[in-house]
């Protein structure tokens, strides 16, 4: 799990999780086993906090991607908050804005639960 290079909060019946690091290929298989145990745990709502992320590449992406469809499967979804600007054009230049929801702030994300 992701121990060292983020934190899992609660918020009433949201998890949120803080990463500190860069989403390369070692991070993104940890955010991938986090989220997945989330789910199994049947945690439907998640918030994924990106604001201390300087880059990210497309496997982490695909595993937010991947797992907001899941989720809205069994009625949850994942949101993310605090995007650089270069990880936001890569997310709207790949559609990935298009299916996970993109919010400016943890508050906004938690509100639209």
């Amino acid at each position: 799990m992701l121990e060292e290079s983020s934190h899992i909060r609660q918020n009433a019946d949201v998890k949120i999780i803080d990463v500190n690091s860069y989403l390369g290929s070692y991070a993104a298989a940890d955010l991938r086993e986090t989220l997945a145990n989330l789910v199994n745990q049947d945690v439907q709502k998640i918030v994924v906090n990106l604001s201390k992320v300087e880059h990210i590449n497309s496997m982490a992406i695909g595993v937010l991607v991947g797992t907001a469809k899941q989720l809205r499967l069994k009625d949850g979804d994942v949101k993310i908050y605090g995007l650089a600007e270069n990880i936001r054009r890569t997310f709207d230049l790949i559609g990935a804005s298009d299916i996970v929801e993109i919010h400016d702030s943890e508050d906004s994300a938690l509100a639209t639960f």
